[in-house]
């Protein structure tokens, strides 16, 4: 299928990553830059800025001379820990059905760790909180407790018209995500965690702890999720100094 006129690098980098998980395993080397210009009916110029793009995401590796890799395995999904994405976003790229469920949340008052977080005034008490299961094709794959800079009425236009991803929920209160600083460890399931991932016994799990921080350098949202460790991988390339 050719991509429109219309189209953007970002679209052939899409096109190229729907190539790669329906054609090639790790270390495959894909087909050179005119051929895949020749297939999608764009630019080399555009198929060289969507595959520096995958290279960036941790998909693809090239070697001057040699030729571009596949890095990432296809079998989980998988995202690049240097691109800040949704898990609505991680699940629709890898042409899973996102959803959402054991949906709870609340205008609470802030632990002292997350007022830390987000670094709020003294007489700032409360943020808004949401718990939820993202799924993919309607199996777990994270649990996440979010705790969001509260601003009036947020709750009710969270619950009337409900977001799957919480950075455009954000955008509705001039709260556009820029980057977050992203903390990972390795961690074993406990009772709450097996109930919310419908776990039948103990598992590893990633762990991200986030902080969110908006265009204009404020922190508005902190986040704890869980992540199945069999069904979702992060990528990231290291390179020689």
């Amino acid at each position: 299928m050719k991509i429109s006129h219309r189209s953007l690098y970002l679209q052939a980098r899409d096109e190229i990553l729907k190539l790669i998980k329906e054609q090639f395993e790790p270390m495959q080397k894909i087909p050179p830059e005119q051929k895949l210009s020749n297939q999608l009916g764009v630019s080399r110029n555009t198929i060289r800025e969507a595959i520096k793009t995958l290279e960036q995401e941790g998909v693809l590796f090239s070697r001057q001379g040699v030729g571009t890799f596949v890095i990432a395995s296809k079998k989980n999904l998988e995202t690049t820990i240097t691109t800040l994405e949704s898990s609505t976003n991680i699940i629709k790229s890898h042409g899973y059905q996102p959803g959402t469920k054991n949906v709870k949340s609340d205008v609470i008052q802030a632990s002292a760790k997350v007022k830390s977080k987000l670094t709020l005034e003294e007489n700032d008490n409360h943020v808004f909180y949401i718990e939820r299961v993202r799924t993919a094709d309607g199996e777990p794959v994270v649990y996440v407790e979010d705790y969001i800079l509260y601003k009036g009425g947020m709750e009710n236009e969270y619950r009337e018209k409900y977001y799957e991803s919480l950075l455009e929920f954000l955008e509705k209160y001039d709260m556009k995500v820029s980057f977050s600083i992203c903390t990972i460890k390795a961690v074993i399931s406990n009772e709450k965690i097996e109930s919310k991932l419908d776990l039948k016994e103990k598992q590893a799990l990633l762990l991200l702890k986030q902080i969110h921080y908006s265009n204009t350098g404020i922190p508005v949202l902190y986040s704890e999720s869980y992540y199945l460790s069999d069904k979702l991988e992060f990528n990231v390339v290291r390179k020689r100094g």
